[in-house]
């Protein structure tokens, strides 16, 4: 494969993909955080005990994660995780890449976080905690990225390999007039990146975010569908997520041909048929 942080959507998550877990209470809450909290809290009423029982073997502290929109503060989280998701330099998104997206299109751009003691977030082999930035409210607590899902936006309606590219004067430009990387006018949502920390896959926190992220698409009316290139035996991940097998994709990221297939799931969808 060439650069999967383009748009392949990996998606490193699929044992135990029913097992989900749970937002914490928040204060100040608007109405996109509600839905999340929503979403989530209707999942963790659904979780299986051995699947909380996993995530919380596996981490120091309670599973209470926080979803929230990327920002470009986010950025050495982002490339630190997927370069720990993703063994091969192929298949990861680059640091500039990740730049240029975090600042043209975060909006469409989510974490999962946790919040962590900064003594206990040592104990854990976690590569986000170098790069973690602490909480507002306290400054010996760090929030830990462990997945996130990055995108943008493109005109039609599948991924193309101009969709996956970027502008590479997007520091000194004002406005993209090219068909590289982010549309600003287009309704298709191209995911790129779904990527979770190999410390807590099979934790069912891909699913989590996604569930989330559909939702956030959906309330904001920002795009009409959701498409993305994956490989083959990932398919089944998103049609359990509602979206549709359109084959296999002729971008030629990830070698192109049969090795690589589009899949594409409309908006709204409601979220209690997944």
């Amino acid at each position: 494969m060439t650069d999967p942080n383009n748009n392949i959507l990996r998606h490193l998550d699929l044992e135990n993909e029913d097992n989900e877990g749970a937002i914490d209470d928040s204060e100040d809450l608007d109405d996109e955080q509600a839905q999340h909290q929503q979403i989530i809290s209707d999942t963790r009423r659904r979780q299986s005990r051995a699947g909380d029982s996993r995530i919380q073997l596996l981490l120091p502290v309670p599973f209470s994660p926080n979803i929230r929109p990327l920002t470009i503060s986010d950025l050495e989280s982002c490339v630190a995780l997927e370069n720990a998701s993703f063994s091969h330099h192929e298949h990861r998104c680059t640091r500039e890449k990740f730049e240029y997206r975090l600042k043209n299109s975060a909006e469409i751009c989510m974490g999962l976080f946790v919040t962590m003691p900064s003594g206990k977030a040592q104990e854990v082999d976690i590569d986000t905690v170098r790069t973690a930035w602490p909480v507002e409210t306290g400054r010996d607590r760090l929030s830990v990225l462990l997945a996130h899902v990055v995108a943008t936006k493109c005109e039609g309606h599948v991924i193309t390999d101009d969709a996956m590219d970027y502008p590479r004067d997007f520091r000194t430009i004002k406005a993209n007039s090219t068909n590289l990387g982010h549309q600003e006018s287009g309704r298709t949502v191209a995911l790129h990146s779904l990527a979770v920390h190999p410390k807590v896959q099979g934790c069912g926190l891909a699913k989590l975010l996604m569930k989330s992220y559909m939702q956030q698409v959906h309330s904001s009316g920002t795009a009409d569908q959701i498409s993305l290139i994956c490989q083959h035996y990932l398919v089944d991940f998103y049609l359990k997520l509602g979206f549709t097998n359109l084959g296999p994709s002729t971008a030629q990221f990830g070698g192109g041909g049969g090795s690589i297939w589009q899949v594409t799931r409309n908006q709204p969808h409601p979220l209690s048929m997944l």
